[in-house]
């Protein structure tokens, strides 16, 4: 299966079902500031593109990689592959393993989940001992949210060492949305692509990320269509 290369990370052109039906391994869900970042940080493009599976999760992204005419056929939230990969699990009977978060948040993501959840952790546990925890109750899949590039180093360097894993993916703030800690946006807000600016809008700390990504990013593209 070829890449789809954007600014040097090399992204997998797949639609949410294709990825419920494919993906395994270590998957990484991209947004702007990955790319911004990559740039500068070799180490971290390097992961990203030693990652199994490479899906474009922001919105922005999936728009300025059209204009440099990359085109992709979707761009993937992670809490939405999240809630159709755990509806797909429950009927295998796979069994999940959460880490990241706060103690309450990563709880509550683990109580919304359900019973194909075997096990989870907070995100300010030691590394080894979660490890260590997810070796004893051997989940086959693993979601961790301790925010970029974080939860990225962490699978990179650890899932060779977690057997039972078969798929492990880096889902950001996502436990924040399932949990019910941060209220997602409205579906009409969803549909016009503008969750993003809900999202800025109930977490206005994020600002300086939001905008560093943007204009980052944006930079880019002008650089790549003009500059070249």
């Amino acid at each position: 299966m070829g890449k789809t290369e954007i600014f040097g990370v090399k992204f997998d052109d797949l639609s949410m079902n294709e990825a419920l039906e494919k993906i395994q391994g270590f998957v990484v869900l991209p947004y702007s500031e990955f790319i911004v970042r990559a740039q500068k940080d070799e180490e971290f493009k390097n992961i990203l593109n030693s990652a199994d599976f490479c899906l474009c999760e922001g919105r922005g992204l999936y728009l300025m990689a059209r204009l440099i005419g990359k085109k992709l056929k979707q761009n993937i939230y992670g809490v939405d592959l999240i809630y159709n990969l755990n509806s797909k699990f429950k009927i295998q009977n796979s069994k999940l393993f959460l880490f990241g978060g706060t103690e309450d948040v990563v709880k509550k993501t683990a109580e919304k989940l359900g019973d194909s959840i075997i096990g989870y952790e907070h995100g300010y546990q030691d590394a080894n001992r979660v490890v260590d925890k997810i070796n004893l109750v051997k989940p086959d899949v693993l979601l961790v949210g301790l925010g970029s590039p974080k939860q990225e180093k962490f699978i990179h360097e650890n899932l060779k060492k977690m057997p039972s894993v078969k798929l492990a993916i880096g889902v950001g703030g996502a436990f924040d949305f399932i949990s019910g800690r941060i209220k997602r946006a409205p579906k009409f807000i969803q549909k016009i692509s503008l969750e993003w600016l809900w999202r800025l809008i109930v977490e206005p700390k994020r600002i300086e990320r939001v905008f560093g990504g943007f204009f980052g990013l944006s930079a880019l593209v002008i650089k790549e269509k003009f500059f070249r």
